[in-house]
C-alpha cells in the first residue's frame, strides 16, 4: 500500500547492509509535582480516513487516540498533556485545507499528526508557520521531500530499492507489479522500481494497472503467470491484496507476495497464497511482534483504550506507524527541553536532534539535521511460513548504505 502512493525521484547507487537497532526513549515517567501548572500540547490529527484505501488506513486513527490516552495516563509528556484535536478530510484538497486552518487558527495546535491523501494543498501553509508534521503515515511525498515533515520509519525515496531487495531475498527473478488505478502517482512508480530491478538484478516481466472495485484479478493473474512472474508486488490496499491472492490461488498461481505496512493483514494467515508466500518490508517494527518492552506497552495500551482495535479484521501495520510516531512526538517534545508551555519551535528543536533513535527498537535508526531532509532508508523484514507470521532475518534493520 505504500508504494501505491509512491512519487518517483532519483534513485541514488545504494546497497544493503544489516543496521543493528539503537536508542530507546522512555514514554512513560511520574509526573513531577509542577505538572498541574503545565500547559497541555494542541496536537492536530488530520486523516482521510475514506476512500480506495480505507481498508489499510482506518485503524491508524484508534491506535494514535490510543497513544494520546495512555500518554496522559502516564502524567503526559513531562508533565504536559496532549489535547488532541481530530479531523477527517474525505481525500477532498478543499476540506483538508479547511480542516487545518482550522487546527492552526481556532485549535492552535504546534504539531500535525497526518494520514492523508492531498497533503500537497496545505504544505506550505503549514511550512510558512513553522509547524512541525509527525508522521503518521509517510506515503506523502513531503515525507521525503520537506525538511519540516517527519517520519518515524523508512521513507517512501527507498521503496523501490526494498522491492528489488526483497524479490531477490526471497528467491526470485522475476516478478509482476500491481498498482493501483485511483492515483495518477501510482503510475509514476513504474520507472523507479523498474530502474531498483536492474540493479539489483531483478525484472518486471508483467504490469497491470488495477482497480479496488474491479470484481475479479483473475485475468491479471494468468497474465502475471504466462510472463513467468515467481512474486507478484500488489501496490494497493489490504483488501485488494487478499482479493488477488484469492483470485491467482484459484488459478493455480502461488507466486511470492511482496508488500509493506498497511498492505499487511492478519487475515493473510487463512488465505491460500498469502499464508504461505509472503515477503515484506515494514517501515516500523512489524506488528505481529508482541515479545518486546516496547510492544507489550503499545499492546496494553490498545486492550485498555482501544478494546477490539487488535482483532479488527483490518488490523495491520498502520497501527504500529501511528503508535511509532506519537513515541517521536514524544521524544521530540522531551528533547526540546520545554518550558510550562509547548511550542512548535521547542518540538521542531527536539526533533533535529535525533541521532540513531529507534524508539525503543520500535523504528529504524532515526537521525535528523536541520534544514535537511528527513531521510530514512531502513527496514525491517517479515514474512509468512505454515500460517504463521515470521521475521526471517530477525528484529534487525536492513539499511541503504550511505554515500
Amino acid at each position: 500500500m505504500r508504494i501505491s502512493k509512491f512519487l518517483s525521484r532519483i534513485l541514488t547507487t545504494a546497497t544493503a547492509c544489516a543496521v543493528a537497532t539503537v536508542g530507546f526513549v522512555v514514554l512513560s515517567a511520574a509526573p513531577p509535582a509542577s505538572a498541574a501548572t503545565k500547559a497541555p500540547i494542541p496536537i492536530g490529527y488530520i486523516c482521510s480516513c475514506t476512500g480506495p484505501l480505507a481498508s489499510s488506513t482506518l485503524v491508524n486513527r484508534p491506535a494514535y487516540e490510543a497513544y494520546v490516552d495512555w500518554t496522559n495516563a502516564h502524567g503526559g509528556i513531562d508533565g504536559h498533556k496532549i489535547k488532541l484535536f481530530l479531523e477527517d478530510d474525505d481525500s477532498n484538497p478543499a476540506t483538508s485545507t479547511a480542516e487545518v486552518h482550522t487546527l492552526v487558527t481556532q485549535d492552535h495546535v504546534v504539531a500535525i499528526a497526518a494520514i492523508v491523501a492531498v497533503a500537497s494543498a496545505w504544505q506550505s501553509y503549514v511550512d510558512g508557520l513553522h509547524i512541525p508534521v509527525i508522521g503518521t503515515e509517510g506515503t506523502e511525498e513531503p515525507f521525503y521531500t520537506d525538511s519540516n515533515w517527519f517520519y518515524a520509519g523508512q521513507t517512501v525515496d527507498s521503496l523501490p530499492a526494498s522491492v528489488a531487495i526483497a524479490v531477490k531475498k526471497s528467491g526470485n527473478t522475476k516478478y509482476a507489479l500491481f498498482y493501483c488505478a485511483e492515483s495518477p502517482s501510482c503510475q509514476e512508480l513504474l520507472a523507479p522500481t523498474e530502474a531498483a530491478g536492474a540493479k539489483y538484478g531483478v525484472h518486471i516481466s508483467y504490469t497491470a494497472e488495477i482497480s479496488y472495485a474491479a470484481p475479479s484479478y483473475t485475468s491479471q493473474c494468468l497474465a502475471a503467470k504466462e510472463s513467468g512472474a515467481t512474486a507478484v508486488d500488489v501496490a494497493d490496499a489490504l483488501s485488494v491484496v487478499e482479493h488477488v491472492a484469492q483470485d491467482c490461488s484459484a488459478q493455480g498461481y502461488y507466486p511470492t507476495y511482496i508488500e509493506s505496512d498497511g498492505a499487511v493483514g492478519p487475515a493473510f494467515l487463512k488465505i491460500p497464497g498469502l499464508k504461505d508466500h509472503l515477503f515484506a518490508y515494514e517501515p516500523q517494527m512489524p506488528f505481529n511482534v508482541d515479545s518486546t518492552p516496547a510492544t507489550k506497552t503499545m499492546l496494553g495500551a490498545f486492550a485498555k483504550y482501544e478494546p477490539g482495535l487488535t482483532s479488527n479484521v483490518n488490523y495491520n501495520g498502520e497501527v504500529d506507524e501511528a503508535w511509532v510516531n506519537g513515541l517521536l512526538l514524544t521524544a521530540a517534545v522531551k528533547a526540546g527541553q520545554p518550558g510550562n508551555t509547548i511550542t512548535s519551535a521547542e518540538i521542531k528543536k527536539g526533533l533535529d536532534t535525533m541521532h540513531n533513535q529507534t524508539l525503543g527498537g520500535m523504528s529504524p535508526p532515526l537521525t535528523f539535521h536541520p534544514g535537511k531532509l528527513n531521510l530514512t532508508d531502513c527496514w525491517f523484514w517479515m514474512g509468512t511460513s505454515h500460517g504463521k507470521f515470521v521475521e526471517p532475518y530477525g528484529l534487525t534493520t536492513t539499511c541503504l548504505a550511505k554515500h
